[in-house]
């Protein structure tokens, strides 16, 4: 609609002409005002509906938490479990060998599991992970330790089998890791220097030492001898092990007597083909020969026991 204006000198009314900052002001006046109203219509319609890949996120997402609450439930149950078990564990423990069972996991940390701060950074795709594999190793675990109870349970169901029927305990007293020599396997023989075939575990200890029974059994061989394995005592347990102690000095014990673990059989000597004072310790089950040092780990504190075991495994002469 054209505008006018009242001419004095004509005393008329003219149209009023257009300047050309009347016209750019006009412009961007339109111009302001149809980008306000399309960005209000995009904000409306934003608000209003969902793209087809917002949409497909929201599905997602609602399906991952879904399953994280899923997870958590079952991790919740197995906790439960493996602590149930644990408890188990130590029970048995503490009725086999009338002490605490070590804690070998008091300085592992799970890898699995993200410090708190960690876990507000990590997206849900990997939280729902970590979960997932936390719950299937906890799984397995407790899998596994029901395996070994009911294994110990079968052992000792029925009374056929003893704890003290179990060579456990270190035959000399007192003792101390350092006292471990060569155990059983390939050793250098201190006499001829060459390699043969050891049986059994040395324990080095002054002469007069007592030498105590490994477990509960009955005396089946006294040998004296100043030959070869010495003076030497062969008691029979339970469970088809054997246990032989030689070099002995003297032997308190005689054929066919009943011993109780920890009973005396007699002390430390040098008697037989030995290069020093000690006490060749032997274990055999069914008739074949056994490592004796993994039968001491429940009387030794871990420390200890891994002291004993390295010393074991890496003396490469015997003493006898």
């Amino acid at each position: 609609m054209a505008k006018y204006v009242f001419d004095r000198e004509s005393g008329c009314f003219k149209p009023k002409r257009a300047s050309l900052r009347g016209v750019l002001l006009a412009i961007v006046r339109y111009s302001l005002a149809v980008l306000a109203a399309a960005a209000a219509f995009y904000l409306v319609f934003a608000l209003a509906f969902s793209t087809e890949r917002e949409q497909e996120l929201e599905r997602e997402n609602r399906l991952l938490e879904a399953e994280y609450t899923a997870l958590n439930e079952r991790l919740g149950l197995v906790e439960g479990s493996v602590g149930h078990l644990q408890e188990r564990d130590r029970a048995i423990y503490r009725d086999l060998f009338n002490t605490e069972a070590p804690n070998y996991l008091l300085s592992a940390q799970d890898s699995l599991r993200p410090s708190g701060a960690e876990l507000e950074d990590m997206p849900e795709t990997d939280l729902v992970w970590d979960a997932y594999a936390l719950v299937k190793r906890m799984e397995s675990a407790a899998s596994e330790v029901s395996r070994f109870l009911t294994e110990i349970d079968t052992t000792f169901s029925g009374g056929s089998l003893v704890p003290t029927a179990i060579p456990s305990i270190v035959p000399i007293t007192p003792f101390s890791p350092v006292q471990t020599g060569a155990s059983v396997g390939k050793k250098v023989n201190p006499f001829y220097k060459t390699i043969r075939d050891h049986s059994g575990l040395d324990l080095m200890a002054p002469a007069g030492t007592p030498v105590r029974c490994s477990a509960d059994g009955q005396v089946v061989q006294v040998v004296r001898s100043e030959k070869g394995m010495g003076n030497q005592v062969t008691v029979a347990h339970k469970g088809g092990f054997r246990t032989v102690y030689a070099h002995l000095a003297d032997i308190r014990v005689s054929q066919g007597q009943n011993l109780r673990q920890g009973a005396l059989i007699g002390t430390v000597g040098q008697s037989g083909t030995c290069f020093a004072p000690c006490l060749h310790y032997e274990v055999l089950r069914d008739g074949f020969v056994q490592d004796p040092v993994n039968y001491f780990f429940a009387e030794l504190s871990p420390a200890t026991y891994r002291e004993m075991m390295t010393l074991a495994l890496t003396t490469g002469q015997s003493m006898d």
